[in-house]
């Protein structure tokens, strides 16, 4: 092994280059060593992991490991031995809100950005097979438990080695670069990784546990400690306690045996340090005898390595393992009391194990008690495909290989290492026939994983496409030779028509790998595809003349994998690395393919069209290609989880090629009968299509076929003479019912004269466009029906039937077009899927312009094959049913399916009366005595038929069928009767089936379904007590699943009842699988809601009518209300915004959705699944309720000593002081906060309130109240002035500093002085009006710019003084950035407002004087003279509510002296400012012409602190955000 110098030299050398040094640890995992105890009762599993680690860097000082639900012990973590520093934290406490915090569904998106850390998508994807190559460690998952290297006793030696002191110097040379990690842990409440069935208290199952697996990395660290990584493979050491019976697992011993008795602890106490024991455990169910003696197995990855009796309990045994080679998410095991099932040595012959040789596999089942002869027969296909494997692909990978069957999975198969478990409904019995091939495709998936998906595994993420369809390609090449090359074929054709559909908006299969995490249905489209795209490459790698396909590619990379099956290249494959060996084998360059159909993503639609060129003997063809829909496809509600999921985490649609381009290769069958076979391609040169001129071989044209030669061929008789110049067709197929007498019978009719006539005159036969199947494509061309029936009868391919009988379901109805179904049904050497086909196209026919011909035509062909014709006494013939026999599949699956078609043929509307009886008639006369199979799936499809035939096409009216029916009507009289009949044979055969279980009760399920589709198309009342009864948990799951699968069908979802009950289950079901489908139900729900489906009932709106009588139609309300239910299909985020209106007024909906969120139950993915619906569902709300609690304070008070207590004498006693601690909680702040006293409340007005009139500075010229000069006009009262100027009140609460107002000249006689004592005047400034209401109802709001309006002009002649007002003012720029209530004022004079020099009014600023300490002495000293003038203003302002401020309720102020508020204090004049940290108030304008202190003008004084702030409005702040807290005593109590 190199040195870890070696290897740090290598990694810096490649850390330079490497994007993925930074995410990948710098150390690697040799070996990992897991000791587990598995403990039923408790439900838990405890142990310890050993890492055995070898460092990359020399300088390593800590790693970080991956660690879920587990409680670990970091105090006994060791390093080499010895104790080291840890922490961990469990990163599913993210599941689990603070108990603080108290949360709902609509604060969703708070919990989801709590959970993001464990979503996959975080995880960085390194490629495997650059690990070694540029030096990487690991990626882990979590990084939750970080493990100092640094524990006591280490050192440095001189290298930069630790070293032990411990160790001796021999364990230093055997492993001097490693680092033996253990770790000590024990599980917690078990969310993932492990599923525990048969334990709780009422599941009488037999106990078993299981692991979990996901495709995203994270479960296996919820088991036991580890590095989570799939890139990260290597050698696996598994030791597993477990109890040896279960009657050791629940602690019931043998009636035998004398239970020890157990001595009770509940009165001893407990010393000093000692470990309390746990608390008694509750008993579980009695078990009878034989249950108790049944021995617990371990089935686990690997090979069994020992297994011994536990030394220190004699009822538990160990179990060990080894696993090489492996990544911890591929570990698997399952304990239980499983029987073990040796399959090959069952299933495969002496011959063929000598054959196989080494290659033979060794395959091994387990299932639970009671159940191995289902195992045998539904794996014994397990052998025969391990046996194909081996030589066609390589041998297989591992030793041994083991299937075991548990219940509760939620897939049907998961692949591990040398294992799958496998979930039991996967078992049948031998007398069940329906699901085996199914069942058969399923388990040989699960053993092709095997070889692609645990051996090789993908070198990245978005490789996985290729592991995938290379699994399913191999299945389907084993099951090609178990079911046949048509089996094969039609397969194909069949998943290629559905990819066609599926692909529409979806991304590429290249980028589909990165989200293959979020759903199921990524992974079930990325299974359709892949295998149909390798399967392509292999159709076109085989045409080059000497080249191999696709297989033997895939064979030499298994070779390769076990021949290295440690090298990270040989076990890994990407899709760069497979195109250049499938270029290797076969020299074909699949570059437009890769481009195309794994880089792109849809399918083309071909437009053909083709013509025969007399003039060139050429067959000119053109073809057209389109891709995608001219139209949006509509959302259905299976497809709503999926949209929604894809909106949310950013999966885009993949980019459509303009063309597809590749080999085409076309078919000519010409006028001889020859085909003729022309390679063509279709490239992308001709822009408006493809254009293909192939040459005619035929030197004649195609001879007419005589009647003489129809006869023969239709005949044995020789009789008839054929000419020698007569050409005759034996038609291979199809030519039944050819004789004059069947086709009156059936009412088969040929082509007609013209038809005929144009037959003649063709060229060929028929053309097969790609015949060798190298496109997924949908194909529509321009060939008559007579060339698709040519092409139906006599081609061998079963691709080329189907696509005939497309052309034929694609057309209208015609009598020749029932012919040939007809024909078709009855012709056994069809393959069975193309009878199928046919016949479930001719309820088409039954049309009355065809006088019902379908319907006859099937029940004709009913009687043919499975009915037996009686000629009674009379003469009268009739046919009952045979007696069932299904040796003959495929027959089989054509008498399946006749009944589903007869009931689907409408006469007036509805099921004919014969086609009803006739159904009727083979249940009522359904005899299965003699049949070696089980009919239980044949009678469901009768019941299903018959309960088709009861629904109307259309149900007009709001009652039921049944209840508007006629009763004096003999027809409706006679359908009634048929309905009730009908009920009472689906009730009849669901009683039968609680007493006689069916497979999977599939009798009750199928009548759950039936009495469901016969509420929702309205034939019979709505019940739901028909399905709730079936809710019980003693049914089996898949009843259950059922009868809340019906109840939403109903639209019941929107009651609350079945809400409440339907989320419950969801949340607290025990089973996985059963909360899994019940969530997939509710999406069905919710989707239905979403698209308009199922809506709460509204009363219907009143009909309007005017004076005539005539009634108006909401016409216009209609159309929009369709308009708006369209558009919900064509896009989800209409669909989710119609989700969101419809749950709007549902106050229960969140309680409950949320109750199912907080579920301890369920797992991680399921969480985030109900957190993601309810981002769908409700909007979010940004803000929560925090719950504190109250901080404790503690407080000690001195112990008075007792005066009483006795004094010992001779003792001298020490001074002592006993002081005692209490500790309490405080419920009060320290330092009260001063906040907002909350405003009084507000009188209930008596009428409507008035809007707050504006503020106005009324100014006026009058004497002064000092002097008693008369001059100038009287004053007038204050709330008779008229003259005013509206002025909002200041934004911000102004400082105490003075705001001085110019004063106006005086009225003439002007004085000497400039302002004389005697004759001074004075502006008074008050309120308009004032308002009894409160403080806080008087405050106006803020005005932008202050109204104006001029001062009344007195006329020379004295006449009355008239108003004008200015124009409005322009904003100026510079009060663009100022706010709102920032108050303007105009300079007034007595002649009017002052002009500029363009007659604009302008605005006088006063600009405040701050250079006092510039003035001389005697400047100053006259200033101050100048100050003590009388003439002041006096200003009155209006009381303004206080926002933050004490004295809010306190009175207006009054108007100080001007001496006290107008001249700087000294200290200001000193120092030149203020020394108050508060703003400034701005002063107000100033009349005067020239600039000077505040003290040479008459001043307003302002007050000073609270009351100058009470006059000014509050700012018009925006909403703070509040958090709303909860204070809450906490549960535990105080100490005393």
């Amino acid at each position: 092994m190199p040195s870890a110098v070696a290897n740090e030299a290598a990694a810096a050398e490649a850390a330079a280059i490497s994007p993925y040094q930074g995410v990948c640890e710098p150390f690697t995992i040799i070996q990992q060593e897991v000791e587990l105890e598995v403990n039923f009762r408790e439900k838990s599993i405890s142990g310890v992991s050993t890492l055995l680690i070898f460092p990359m860097v020399s300088d390593l000082d800590e790693i970080m490991l991956d660690a879920r639900q587990c409680d670990i012990d970091v105090r006994e973590i060791t390093v080499n031995g010895a104790k080291t520093t840890a922490s961990y934290s469990d990163p599913y406490d993210l599941m689990q809100a603070p108990r603080q915090w108290q949360l709902g569904a609509p604060q969703h998106h708070i919990m989801r950005s709590r959970m993001r850390p464990l979503t996959p998508d975080r995880r960085p994807d390194v490629p495997i097979n650059e690990r070694d190559k540029q030096g990487l460690g690991c990626v882990p998952a979590d990084r939750a438990l970080k493990v100092s290297l640094r524990p006591e006793g280490t050192a440095r030696d001189e290298s930069g080695r630790r070293t032990n002191a411990a160790r001796t110097d021999k364990d230093a040379a055997d492993d001097k670069d490693l680092l033996r990690i253990s770790i000590p842990f024990r599980s917690k409440r078990i969310r993932d990784g492990l599923n525990f069935v048969g334990v709780d208290d009422g599941d009488f199952r037999y106990p078993h546990v299981y692991t979990r697996h996901s495709i995203a990395p994270g479960t296996a660290s919820c088991i036991f400690p580890c590095v989570d990584d799939p890139g990260l493979r290597h050698s696996w050491k598994l030791s597993i306690k477990c109890p040896r019976t279960l009657g050791d697992a629940f602690a019931q011993p043998l009636a035998t045996q004398s239970a020890a008795p157990v001595p009770s602890a509940a009165n001893k106490k407990r010393k000093f340090g000692e470990v309390a024991p746990p608390p008694p455990q509750p008993q579980s169910a009695p078990m009878v005898e034989e249950d108790k003696l049944m021995e617990i197995t371990v089935v686990c990855s690997g090979n069994l390595s020992g297994e011994q009796i536990d030394p220190k309990d004699e009822g538990k045994k160990i179990m060990t393992f080894e696993v090489q080679n492996s990544a911890a998410h591929h570990i698997s095991f399952a304990i239980g009391p499983f029987e073990h099932v040796d399959l090959w040595s069952d299933f495969r012959t002496e011959e063929a194990d000598e054959k196989l040789g080494a290659n033979a596999a060794k395959i091994h089942a387990y299932c639970l008690p009671g159940r191995v002869d289902e195992v045998l027969h539904t794996c014994a296909p397990i052998v025969a495909a391990a046996d194909y494997f081996a030589p066609e692909f390589g041998k297989y990978p591992f030793e041994s290989y083991k299937v075991c069957f548990v219940e509760d999975m939620i897939p049907d198969t998961t692949a591990a290492t040398s294992m799958s478990l496998c979930s039991t409904r996967l078992l049948y019995s031998e007398e069940i026939i329906d699901p085996e091939i199914e069942v058969t495709r399923k388990l040989v998936h699960a053993l092709a994983s095997q070889y692609l998906g645990v051996h090789i595994v993908p070198n990245q993420r978005s490789d996985s496409w290729l592991v995938i369809g290379i699994q399913w390609l191999m299945t389907d090449l084993f099951m090609k030779t178990l079911c046949g090359n048509n089996w094969y074929r039609f397969h194909l054709k069949a998943m290629a028509d559905k990819l066609v559909e599926a692909d529409i908006n979806r991304p590429s299969i290249h980028d589909l790998g990165e989200h293959l995490h979020i759903g199921d249905f990524e992974l079930e489209f990325m299974a359709l595809k892949a295998p149909l795209v390798l399967f392509i490459l292999d159709q076109r790698m085989s045409k080059i003349p000497g080249s191999t396909g696709v297989v033997r590619v895939v064979s030499q990379m298994v070779s390769n994998a076990n021949i290295n099956n440690t090298d990270p290249t040989c076990t890994s494959v990407s899709a760069a690395e497979f195109r250049r060996a499938c270029e290797k084998k076969s020299q074909y360059r699949p570059d437009e393919l890769w481009d195309q159909w794994v880089y792109g993503a849809g399918c083309p639609k071909l437009s053909i069209k083709q013509r025969f060129n007399k003039k060139n003997l050429n067959v000119d063809i053109v073809i057209n290609q389109t891709q995608g829909t001219s139209k949006p496809k509509s959302i259905n509600k299976e497809e709503f989880w999926r949209e929604f999921q894809e909106e949310i985490h950013s999966v885009y649609a993949g980019e459509v090629p303009r063309l597809f381009t590749g080999p085409f290769t076309v078919r000519i069958h010409e006028a001889d009968g020859t085909p003729y076979e022309h390679y063509q391609s279709i490239t992308d040169k001709d822009k408006n299509g493809t254009n293909l001129s192939i040459a005619y071989n035929t030197k004649y044209k195609r001879l007419k076929r005589t009647k003489k030669a129809q006869a023969a061929a239709t005949t044995s008789s020789d009789k008839l003479d054929i000419q020698e110049d007569d050409v005759v067709y034996f038609n291979m197929l199809g030519d039944v019912l050819m004789t004059e007498k069947d086709t009156e019978n059936w009412g088969l009719q040929d082509w007609s004269k013209d038809v005929q006539v144009a037959m003649d005159q063709e060229s060929y036969e028929w053309i097969r466009f790609d015949c060798n199947f190298e496109w997924v494509c949908e194909t529509v061309t321009d060939m008559p029906g007579y060339m698709y029936l040519a092409q139906l009868q006599q081609d061998r391919d079963v691709v080329a039937h189907q696509d005939a009988l497309l052309f034929f379901k694609r057309g209208k109805r015609h009598g020749v077009a029932a012919s040939i179904e007809t024909r078709t049904t009855m012709d056994r050497r069809y393959y069975w899927g193309i009878r199928v086909m046919a016949l479930e196209d001719l309820p088409k026919q039954a049309d009355p312009d065809l006088n019902y011909i379908g319907l006859a035509q099937l029940i004709l062909s009913f009687r043919h094959f499975f009915c037996d014709r009686i000629v009674g006494k009379s003469g009268t013939i009739t046919f009952p049913p045979s007696p069932n026999d299904f040796h003959d599949k495929a027959q089989y699956a054509v008498q399946s399916a006749l009944p589903g078609a007869i009931a689907r043929t409408r006469e007036r509307g509805r099921c004919s009366k014969d086609g009803r009886n006739f159904l009727l008639d083979l249940l009522l006369f359904n005899d299965n005595t003699d049949n070696e199979y089980s009919d239980q799936f044949y009678i469901g499809k009768l019941l299903e038929a018959l309960t088709t035939s009861l629904i109307p096409d259309k149900q007009e009216g709001d009652g039921t069928l049944i209840s508007t029916l006629d009763e004096e009507d003999e027809e409706d009289v006679e359908f009634k009767r048929f309905i009730e009949k009908t009920i009472g044979e689906i009730d009849k055969y669901r009683r039968m089936d609680e007493w006689t279980s069916t497979y999977q009760n599939i009798w009750t399920t199928t009548a759950l379904n039936c009495k469901m589709r016969l509420m929702k198309a309205r034939v019979i009342p709505v019940s739901p007590i028909e399905f709730v009864q079936y809710l019980q948990d003693d049914n089996i799951d898949l009843v259950r699943i059922k009868a809340f699968e019906c109840l939403v069908e109903l639209g019941l979802l929107s009651k609350a009842p079945i809400l409440k009950l339907l989320l419950s289950y969801m949340s607290t079901d025990k089973s996985p699988f059963v909360r899994d489908r019940l969530f997939k139900i509710f999406c069905r729900g919710i989707a239905a809601i979403a698209f308009g489906e199922n809506k709460a009932s509204q009363p219907e709106p009143e009909v309007e009518v005017d004076d005539s009588g005539l009634i108006i139609e909401q016409g216009e309300a209609e159309i929009q209300q369709r308009k708006l239910d369209a558009v919900r299909k064509d896009d989800i985020t209409h669909a989710l915004r119609a989700l969101k209106e419809e749950l709007k007024g549902d106050p229960e909906l969140p309680i409950v959705v949320w109750r199912a969120v907080e579920s301890p139950i369920i797992g991680l993915k399921e969480k985030a699944q109900l957190l993601e619906l309810c981002s769908a569902m409700f909007e979010p709300e940004y803000s929560m309720l925090v719950t504190l609690n109250y901080p404790k304070r503690w407080t000690c008070e001195r112990v008075a000593e007792d005066p009483s207590a006795p004094i010992e004498p001779r003792v001298k006693q020490k001074p002592r002081c006993t002081i005692r601690f209490a500790q309490k909680y405080r419920t009060e702040p320290r330092v009260k906060i001063p906040t907002e006293p909350p405003p009084p409340p507000e009188p209930v007005p008596q009428e409507q309130p008035k809007p707050p009139e504006p503020k106005k500075i009324k100014l006026s010229s009058k004497p002064s109240f000092s002097a008693g000069s008369t001059s100038g006009p009287p004053t007038p009262a204050a709330l008779a002035r008229h003259d005013s100027i509206s002025v909002t009140m200041p934004r911000h609460a102004p400082p105490p500093t003075p705001v001085t107002l110019p004063v106006p000249p005086p009225p003439p006689p002007p004085p000497a002085a400039p302002f004389p004592a005697s004759a001074s005047d004075t502006i008074a400034v008050q309120p308009v009006a004032r308002r009894s209401t409160p403080l806080a109802e008087a405050t106006a709001p803020p005005v932008r710019a202050a109204s104006v309006s001029s001062l009344s002009q007195q006329p020379k002649n004295g006449g009355k003084p008239t108003e004008k007002r200015p124009k409005p003012l322009k904003k100026r720029k510079s009060d663009e950035n100022e706010g709102n209530d920032r108050p303007k004022k105009m300079a007034r004079t007595e002649n009017g407002p002052s002009r500029g020099a363009n007659g604009r009014a302008t605005k006088v600023v006063t600009v405040r004087f701050t250079a006092w300490k510039r003035l001389r002495e005697d400047t100053y000293r006259k200033i101050r003279t100048e100050q003590s003038a009388p003439s002041t203003i006096v200003a009155t302002p209006v009381t303004k509510r206080l926002t933050n401020s004490k004295s809010y309720n306190s009175p207006s102020p009054i108007a100080r002296s001007p001496a006290s508020a107008s001249f700087p204090p000294s200290s200001q004049r000193a120092g030149g400012g203020s020394s108050s940290s508060i703003k400034q108030r701005k002063p107000l304008p100033s009349f005067a012409p020239h600039p000077g202190p505040p003290g040479a003008l008459a001043t307003v004084p302002v007050p000073n602190g609270a009351a100058a702030a009470a006059q000014a409005p509050a700012p018009a702040a925006p909403a703070p955000k509040k958090i709303k807290l909860k204070l809450k005593m906490p549960s535990q109590k105080p100490p005393t």
